[in-house]
């Protein structure tokens, strides 16, 4: 198979496989309805470090929420693994959002054996 084949049959299986890694909407939706049961949710002021190197305490059972106080610490946000919220003056609707966001990142990284 030639580089120009198989660059041809990646594109066209692409679709295939990104369908295949979404888990099933209901097993989602599931899984993170039981994340919220079992998660226990840890606040966390008054960092002693900057926001970038603060390090989670790495148990997959907690959701550590970080307040920030320092603009130079960044923009509210969520950890690529959905372990730490970093809050810095969100409005409700964004705290919401963000909440929605780490279980979604948390469940699909349980549905997927992470």
């Amino acid at each position: 198979m030639t580089g120009r084949t198989a660059l041809l049959l990646l594109f066209s299986l692409s679709p295939i496989l990104v369908n295949a890694a979404e888990p099933n909407p209901q097993a989602l939706h599931d899984m993170v309805l039981k994340l919220m049961q079992e998660t226990k949710v840890l606040a966390v002021s008054e960092l002693k470090v900057p926001a970038s190197e603060y390090k989670a305490d790495g148990d997959p059972g907690t959701l550590e929420i970080v307040t920030l106080d320092k603009k130079s610490d960044g923009p509210s946000r969520v950890t690529d693994d959905g372990e730490v919220i970093f809050l810095n003056h969100p409005s409700q609707k964004e705290q919401r959002d963000l909440i929605a966001k780490a279980f979604d990142i948390r469940a699909r990284r349980r549905l997927a054996g992470l």
